[in-house]
């Protein structure tokens, strides 16, 4: 009998669930979460704390799954001290020996060379590349596009999501141009006014607005 009771003891200690979950501050596809008085940074898809686990993170919530139920939690107004603001997430870009802003980018989660160019209205793909990202492009709104040369067909897509560095903006329109230009994808205004640029001596600093 004292053996079961132990056993049974060591069960309801290794299943304890947290009681008390606050959101305190906000990062991207991470969270700092207050579980019963201690803070913990939490990932999407990392493992669970406390029983708590964090399935997803923007700006202003996040979303757990803990006492096996699935909670959006808002950021806690409740600390001493006021709220913690999430770290703003930033990207910086050396400028090469031509000028340009060249950096690394995930686009539709596939990797690919991004020119940073504010003068461009939109985010501009040439139909090879799309094709290599698997766009469908030819599903969106046809239009006539004036490039150096000469006019060319176009097409208006909205793409999933941009990612650079830690910074990721969904739901991004883009026009996708049949041909070989641009030969790198223009990042433009559709995906640069979702952020902040600053640019000195030849550094160009991308923050999150958040």
């Amino acid at each position: 009998m004292r053996l079961l009771l132990l056993l049974l003891s060591i069960m309801v200690t290794t299943h304890t669930f947290a009681s008390d979950v606050s959101v305190v501050a906000l990062f991207s596809n991470k969270a700092m979460v207050m579980i019963d008085g201690r803070k913990h940074v939490l990932s999407v898809g990392g493992r669970a704390v406390s029983g708590v686990k964090l399935l997803d993170a923007n700006s202003t919530s996040a979303t757990l799954e803990f006492n096996g139920q699935i909670q959006t939690l808002e950021l806690s107004r409740d600390m001493s001290g006021g709220i913690q603001q999430p770290e703003t997430a930033s990207v910086s870009i050396s400028r090469n020996n031509i000028g340009q802003y060249i950096t690394q980018a995930r686009i539709n989660n596939h990797g690919m060379d991004v020119l940073v160019d504010t003068g461009a209205n939109s985010v501009a793909i040439n139909s090879m590349d799309a094709e290599r990202l698997g766009i469908d492009y030819k599903s969106g709104d046809r239009i006539t596009v004036e490039t150096a040369s000469s006019l060319t067909n176009g097409y208006r897509v909205i793409l999933n999501s941009i990612t650079i560095g830690n910074i990721r903006v969904p739901h991004v329109d883009a026009t996708v141009i049949e041909g070989n230009f641009p030969d790198t994808v223009l990042l433009g205004m559709s995906f640069l006014k979702h952020v902040k640029l600053t640019e000195h001596r030849g550094i160009m600093k991308i923050e999150s607005n958040y």
